[in-house]
């Protein structure tokens, strides 16, 4: 966690490439200070925080995040408590919004460090990349010319939206009339990266639909590794992060990148016999299944992060 100013938080993330993640707290409700207990001291959740993100933290009652509160909360929205607890990311070059969770149930430490890791996996701050970006739905809006409209126009068009913001805030309850729910910017983008998914993972199978026929499977998972001696001139060490934690290897430099794969199908961990899985290199999340005959130095693993993924039903 750092504190310093939100001009200070976006000009430091554009210089490291890190993403600005926010916990606005309500420190009257018990669910924001939970996540301090719970979310921030876990380990594996620190480190990826640490290396990934510039992490604020606002009390919303305090003078340091007005202008947070203006930018992201519009319609006096941190004044219902159903938005709480309240965590998003922001993009540091544009001051844009791109993942938020807002309200209850707030997902527990294990599912928060896996969706903080897919959304690496997804977005990047590296120049040139491609982020989703979320479709709009339903027509746009007319352009309406309120000079050239006559006086029975304006009052339709108030009638309706009066109307139309009657409807909107009755439907949550509560205090929401006036103060709607946040939602997800990301959310937007999951359906067709679903898709989009989908068929990356029936053209590696061969159209077969199964990922056991792909790339993957013709990884051998007889080819237990040792690791080498400690030598600085041709070895190596890498730090696995996972779910439930890390773990650190050595390998040696000129040992191709299949190698990983083939510890990791060979001495599967506890509960995870047979299931497959995808290394990601990080911060970038580069799949490494596309360099499998590439040496750990020429992908750049030196002394590198490689974040373990599951894929489970």
């Amino acid at each position: 966690m750092v504190r310093m100013s939100w001009d200070e938080a976006r000009t430091l993330g554009k210089g490291d490439q890190k993403w600005i993640l926010v916990n606005l707290q309500d420190m009257t409700n018990f669910n924001c200070q939970a996540l301090n207990r719970d979310i921030w001291k876990d380990r594996a959740i620190k480190d990826l925080v640490s290396e990934n993100f510039i992490f604020l933290q606002y009390d919303k009652d305090y003078p340091d995040a007005e202008e947070y509160l203006t930018f992201y909360f519009p319609n006096r929205t941190h004044e219902n408590p159903d938005n709480f607890p309240h965590v998003s990311i922001i993009d540091p070059r544009t001051g844009e919004q791109v993942k938020v969770w807002s309200g209850r149930p707030f997902p527990s430490a294990r599912e928060f460090h896996a969706e903080l890791a897919e959304f690496l996996d997804r977005y990047s701050l590296a120049a040139n990349s491609k982020n989703p970006v979320a479709k709009p739905s339903g027509p746009k809006p007319a352009v309406v010319d309120v000079d050239r409209m006559t006086e029975d126009e304006m009052l339709e068009m108030a009638l309706k939206n009066s109307l139309t913001g009657a409807a909107g805030g009755s439907s949550s309850g509560g205090n929401s009339s006036s103060t709607p729910n946040i939602h997800d910017p990301d959310a937007l983008t999951k359906e067709d990266k679903g898709k989009d998914k989908d068929a990356e993972m029936e053209d590696a199978s061969g159209g077969a639909g199964d990922s056991g026929s792909g790339a993957f499977a013709q990884i051998s998972s007889t080819n237990p590794h040792a690791e080498p001696a400690n030598d600085p001139a041709t070895t190596t060490r890498i730090q696995f992060k996972h779910a439930n934690g890390r773990v650190i290897r050595r390998f040696k430099t000129a040992d191709p990148v299949r190698t990983l794969f083939e510890w990791l199908k060979a001495e599967p961990f506890e509960g995870k016999e047979g299931v497959v899985f995808e290394l990601k290199k990080m911060p970038q999340g580069q799949d490494l299944i596309e360099n499998l005959d590439a040496s750990i130095e020429a992908a750049g693993l030196k002394q590198g992060t490689v974040m373990i993924e599951f894929i489970e039903d």
